[in-house]
């Protein structure tokens, strides 16, 4: 439904700013009078901004208290309204106020949301299709929450996990620049006229290369750097980064334990919304994130089509860990595999925190051995020929 932003005063003649949907500028302009306001300016938004996408905490938190809301027996529309004022300031208000006009208009929540993929994907508008149909919004919505939250902690985790590293990397980084364009050239007087070894001698001229070039070397790093983060944000350039990175020994166990835990915690919020196994396999293996281990769901797919079970065929996987199918065959002997794949999700997300630790504890002292070694290069290129004392009494 498009999207009127206008100017008015208020009844009581004040200023008032803000959005309108209508399906044309007529109704917008009624819906205004309506609430007693004198219209000063109208126009129309043609673009939704991603910063207006409710993401991360910003969804968690609308998630819960809508679930709140219809858990106290609150109707629908009423509670997208009350979350519509709380969030008036916000930049997300216009996708809350488009679900209230929408709702309004006699669709389904499902449906509204299905407007807006990039604020509610494919798991959350399933989820709530499924609470719709079985009369159990409020139930669907507290599992949304939970699910959120805890995907929310995972990548959490993660970007934690990464950024001392991160940041220790760039500082060594500069460390090396700054010895290429200040140290070294301030000793280099030192050696004139001198016969040096061909150690020394590289390093020198590393250190006047990179003075002389510099406005080259510079740009062309920035740029090499730009097209790298440019080509893996593609298509092309995420799978290939997916496909081997999975073949690194320690970032490999860490890549499958996160795949799994998101896989086996979305199938079983989906198996507790009421979702058929096949949908709830297709969905939960778009969260992985990861091509090589999608397919490997995928194959399990056609398979469960044709008769067999889930565990049978993932126990055939190269990739995902035997404990996941030998837990699900449990499951589904019993008739518990909804519970049996959040216990497997549990698993797998208090195993991911070991392996960050063992990632950090690894990351920080590769780096720093790294960096020490090329400052150790450099020094001791500059003390050997220090140490020939006949060179310099002469």
């Amino acid at each position: 439904m498009p999207l009127y932003s206008y100017e008015a005063l208020d009844p009581l003649g004040k200023k008032r700013t803000g959005l309108i949907e209508a399906q044309t500028e007529k109704e917008a302009k009624e819906k205004l009078r309506s609430q007693g306001t004198m219209l000063k300016k109208l126009a129309l938004r043609t673009t939704i901004s991603k910063k207006q996408n409710l993401k991360g905490d910003v969804l968690l938190a609308f998630t819960l208290q809508l679930s709140q809301l219809v858990s106290a027996g609150v109707p629908l529309y009423e509670s997208l309204l009350a979350l519509e004022e709380q969030y008036r300031t916000d930049s997300c208000h216009r996708v809350i106020l488009s679900l209230c006009e929408q709702i309004k208009a006699g669709q389904s929540l499902s449906q509204s949301m299905g407007n807006f993929p990039d604020s509610f994907d494919q798991l959350y508008c399933s989820m709530i299709t499924a609470g719709e149909a079985v009369g159990a919004l409020d139930i669907v919505l507290d599992k949304l929450s939970q699910l959120l939250q805890k995907q929310n902690k995972l990548k959490k985790q993660i970007i934690t996990a990464m950024v001392y590293p991160a940041i220790l990397a760039a500082f060594s980084f500069l460390i090396i620049l700054m010895l290429l364009g200040f140290v070294v050239p301030s000793i280099e007087g030192i050696f004139v006229d001198r016969q040096l070894n061909g150690f020394t001698e590289f390093v020198l001229g590393m250190s006047r290369g990179f003075r002389s070039y510099w406005w080259i070397a510079l740009p062309s790093a920035l740029t090499g750097i730009i097209y790298l983060v440019h080509f893996l944000r593609s298509l092309q350039g995420r799978l290939w980064l997916e496909r081997n990175l999975i073949k690194v020994p320690l970032l490999k166990t860490l890549i499958i334990q996160t795949c799994v835990a998101r896989f086996c915690r979305t199938m079983g919020t989906l198996q507790q919304g009421g979702l058929p196994v096949i949908n709830s396999l297709r969905i939960s293996r778009e969260v992985m994130h990861n091509i090589v281990l999608e397919e490997e769901v995928k194959k399990a797919e056609g398979k469960i089509i044709e008769g067999s079970s889930l565990s049978a065929e993932l126990m055939h996987s190269r990739y995902i860990p035997k404990l996941v199918p030998r837990m699900l065959a449990v499951g589904e002997e019993s008739g518990n595999a909804t519970v049996m794949f959040n216990k497997v999700a549990d698993i797998y997300e208090n195993e991911i925190e070991k392996s960050l630790e063992r990632v950090m504890a690894l990351a920080q002292p590769v780096i720093l051995i790294v960096m020490g070694t090329i400052i150790g290069v450099v020094l001791l290129a500059i003390l050997l020929p220090l140490t020939d004392v006949s060179s310099l009494t002469m």
